[in-house]
């Protein structure tokens, strides 16, 4: 059985794409690398960030990961004027819990989300035991009520159940968008394992997972209630070369009446595409720009040589500002990308 992919957008939006302008990498080197920032924390990995304005300044989540293979959620932040002299902020925001089966390696793919001055929500994904070879990852969430100087997980654990055909093996990344009251969630869904397509060459074997991007909705973003049936984007299979069966953490900003989703496609390695929604539940594939997707990938033999994934973006007046993740899932550490 082949993956499916999104239904077509309606034909009143057909010719109304968002046209972003092309990307410019303007440091040849990560601009945050492992060990820079919470050296005891991050040695092994910095990567897959969220980033907020909080004023005149970014305040970033992102994953570090030790030297024993222990996750965390650290903190940096710089000013809006100077995007790129991050400095660490605090110790520890949330670390593995070892005595559960849920998050005994730790936290990942922080999602920051000030909802005052002082009262914070931080998604991550939780790395737990599984002994079936599969991921083992699921949603939660944790609590701030001191403008993000300290934090604790929330008793229930996990804030998604694994209770859809779309995500009944699993949840991760997410972004979450705070509109009219209403918190809406764009989450990493694993539905099930299946055999390899005969001829397709993979990174994951002989026994490949299906993620896609599924959606659910909250009025408080502890308490979470799935309104669709099927997923919003799914992997687009044999539609595109090379074969593709993961499209993950999302990453979403609107510009005027259009909802634009940067995500992250995998057949034989990540690559980032575009899409567009006038809806936020209907979404189209914009231009492919080629198999390396819209930001690329590094020269041979820099840190971003073999892929760009997990962007974070965010407007600055006419201007969009990203952060990327390079090769290995942040073990080379974290680049930046600019529109011209």
């Amino acid at each position: 059985m082949g993956l499916t992919s999104i239904s077509p957008v309606p034909s009143k939006y057909a010719n109304r794409e968002v046209r972003v302008q092309p990307w410019r990498i303007p440091h040849s080197k990560p601009v945050i690398s492992p060990g820079m920032l919470h050296p005891q924390r991050d040695q092994s990995r910095a990567g897959a960030a969220h980033v907020v304005r909080l004023g005149d300044r970014y305040r970033m989540a992102y994953w570090g990961t030790d030297a024993d293979g222990l996750n965390y959620i650290l903190q940096a932040e710089t000013s809006v004027a100077e995007p790129n002299s991050w400095r660490p902020v605090g110790a520890v925001s949330i670390g593995p819990q070892t005595d559960t089966d849920h998050n005994c390696t730790g936290p990942s793919f922080p999602f920051l989300l000030p909802l005052s001055a002082d009262n914070w929500l931080l998604y991550f994904t939780a790395w737990g035991r599984r002994s079936d070879g599969k991921l083992p990852n699921t949603t939660g969430v944790a609590i701030s009520n001191d403008g993000g100087e300290s934090w604790r997980y929330h008793s229930e654990h996990p804030v998604l159940p694994l209770d859809r055909p779309y995500d009944a093996e699993g949840t991760g990344s997410m972004w979450i968008l705070h509109e009219n009251g209403l918190f809406r969630m764009y989450y990493t869904a694993i539905g099930r394992y299946f055999p390899k397509p005969e001829g397709v060459d993979t990174g994951h074997g002989d026994t490949i997972p299906e993620i896609g991007i599924a959606y659910a909705e909250s009025k408080d973003g502890i308490h979470w209630e799935k309104p669709l049936a099927h997923l919003v984007v799914s992997p687009r299979g044999f539609g595109v070369i090379p074969y593709e069966y993961i499209c993950s953490k999302p990453c979403i900003i609107k510009q005027n009446d259009t909802y634009v989703m940067w995500l992250n496609t995998f057949g034989t390695a990540y690559r980032v595409h575009r899409l567009t929604s006038h809806d936020g539940f209907t979404w189209q594939w914009s231009d492919r720009h080629g198999p390396d997707g819209e930001l690329g990938v590094g020269e041979q033999d820099a840190f971003d040589d073999l892929q760009r994934s997990y962007p974070t973006v965010i407007r600055d007046h006419n201007e969009l500002r990203c952060w990327f993740t390079g090769n290995q899932f942040g073990a080379t550490g974290m680049g930046y990308a600019v529109t011209t």
